[in-house]
């Protein structure tokens, strides 16, 4: 009985010891775990942080080198009251007349200097639409999200890609002693950036432009017994009311051919007319 009674506590006092090290092993690969997460996220706070210091340089240094052309180009003459214009199409191609200039290697290498008084953009031989090692790159549709740059097709309403004129920008090497024409395979870039400069000053505000034309009735401007009025030159248009707006438009898909097959011309003007009437009030 003696010999079996001690077994039996020193069996009990084993298992109590392994729940204790399961227990232990458990705490251990959950505070490593939990510490594993934590540093993944402080790693990512620290990218972003870094990323959004190297945007905001890129655009101080941008929009301090058009400070310094504006501050070298006195006094003023008919060559240098506009900004000079560098990556932007050659003469006699198809025009961007809103692209003014773009980070562009030829500055640098010399086979297209930018006209002085304005500064070099210190671009690299290493365009923007070119897969970096990890695989990143930026497509010509992507720099035309914005659609300032004419459109290589309008055959689709989806597409982005800009015409074969549009020079994608190339990369700006940013290192400690700041931006600098790297060769690769080089070394001590600590990241980089491409910009292009767009002209914004003759575009139109979509919520008040449009000049759509007066409707044969005030009827086909509104749903009947909505008031309708003529808002300055934009013609007999509803008021801000929604029940004057065309119903069930066509779906826009990728096959969608013209926008004059969305809507009639009855009912683009509609939308343009009470946009234009809604934003203007007080």
């Amino acid at each position: 009985m003696t010999c079996n009674s001690a077994h039996a506590k020193s069996g009990i006092a084993l298992l109590i010891t392994l729940a204790f090290v399961v227990l232990l092993a458990a705490l251990v690969v959950a505070f490593l775990s939990r510490t594993t997460n934590h540093r993944l996220v402080a790693n990512t706070a620290t990218n972003e942080t870094k990323a959004d210091q190297l945007a905001r340089g890129a655009l101080d240094i941008v929009v301090g080198n058009l400070k310094q052309e504006i501050s070298a180009g006195s006094p003023i003459s008919s060559a240098n009251i506009l900004p000079q214009r560098s990556g932007t199409p050659a003469p006699g191609s198809l025009p961007i007349p809103n692209l003014v200039r773009i980070s562009f290697q030829g500055e640098a290498t010399g086979t297209a200097p930018i006209p002085p008084p304005a500064v070099s953009s210190r671009a690299s031989r290493v365009n923007s639409t070119a897969p970096s090692l990890n695989g990143r790159s930026i497509s010509g549709a992507r720099w035309n999200s914005h659609y300032l740059v004419p459109r290589a097709t309008t055959s689709t309403t989806l597409d982005s890609t800009p015409i074969a004129t549009f020079n994608a920008p190339d990369w700006v090497f940013v290192t400690a002693d700041g931006p600098q024409v790297l060769t690769p395979p080089a070394t001590g870039a600590v990241g980089r950036y491409a910009f292009a400069i767009y002209d914004e000053g003759g575009l139109l505000d979509i919520n008040v432009a449009g000049f759509p034309y007066s409707p044969k009735s005030p009827a086909s401007a509104a749903a009947p017994g909505v008031p309708t009025t003529d808002v300055g030159r934009k013609g007999i248009v509803a008021l801000a009311d929604l029940t004057g707006l065309p119903t069930s438009p066509t779906v826009i898909t990728a096959t969608t051919s013209t926008p004059g097959s969305w809507h009639s011309a009855d009912s683009i003007s509609d939308c343009v007319g009470w946009k234009n009437y809604a934003t203007v009030q007080p």
